[in-house]
């Protein structure tokens, strides 16, 4: 449009740039995207030293939503009493929480609320994030986590999304022997389950020490 008649038309030039910066803008997310699901195959290999406490993670994201987001309701159930120590890098977590509270803003239009709740039993740290949403089917969500899927393209392009979001989690997830799954229902929203295995007493000295080193 531009070689055309763009340039001497002051409203298509406008128009030109507003659509080229957007798919620009596009283009760079989709990049770093594909370089942070790169890097997610490797994390058994650069950051098998790295613990993070889960609690003190959680609880950041939690109240960075909060503040960024005020037209919603954000509801935290923390049962965790101390420190949660697991085996992943501070960062890696941050983003994993970031991805999945980020899509729960996305896809909640008629109920702006979100949950998110840190627990663990005897062997994980579990973290939950529930939005109250859209909803997947039961066929989508068994792909939700395949690379480049949307359930619905044109809504998801439009939302600034490249289904490349939940892949990257689920893949960091399992990268440090963690498992992430999804239950929703059309229509009525989503839960999100994180499972994260907690390091023992005699593990986190053993990866203290070789941290120091």
């Amino acid at each position: 449009m531009l070689n055309r008649w763009g340039k001497d038309d002051p409203k298509v030039l406008d128009n030109s740039i507003k659509a080229s910066l957007q798919e620009i803008n596009r283009m760079k997310s989709l990049v770093q995207e594909m370089l942070d699901l790169s890097r997610a195959e490797q994390v058994e290999i650069q950051f098998a030293n790295e613990v993070t406490d889960v609690k003190e993670v959680g609880m950041q994201v939690y109240s960075n939503f909060k503040m960024i987001h005020p037209e919603f309701t954000f509801v935290m159930d923390c049962d965790l009493k101390e420190a949660t120590k697991v085996q992943i890098y501070r960062n890696h977590l941050e983003q994993i929480l970031i991805i999945l509270m980020d899509n729960a803003v996305k896809y909640s239009t008629n109920r702006p609320e979100v949950h998110m709740s840190l627990a663990k039993t005897s062997r994980y740290a579990q973290i939950v994030v529930q939005d109250f949403g859209e909803g997947i089917s039961q066929e989508n969500a068994s792909k939700i986590f395949d690379r480049f899927y949307r359930v619905d393209k044109a809504r998801s392009r439009d939302k600034g999304g490249n289904g490349l979001g939940l892949a990257i989690a689920h893949r960091l997830i399992e990268g440090y022997h963690g498992k992430m799954t999804v239950e929703s229902v059309l229509g009525q929203g989503s839960v999100f389950r994180i499972s994260l295995p907690l390091i023992r007493e005699e593990e986190k000295v053993i990866k203290e020490r070789e941290r120091s080193l």
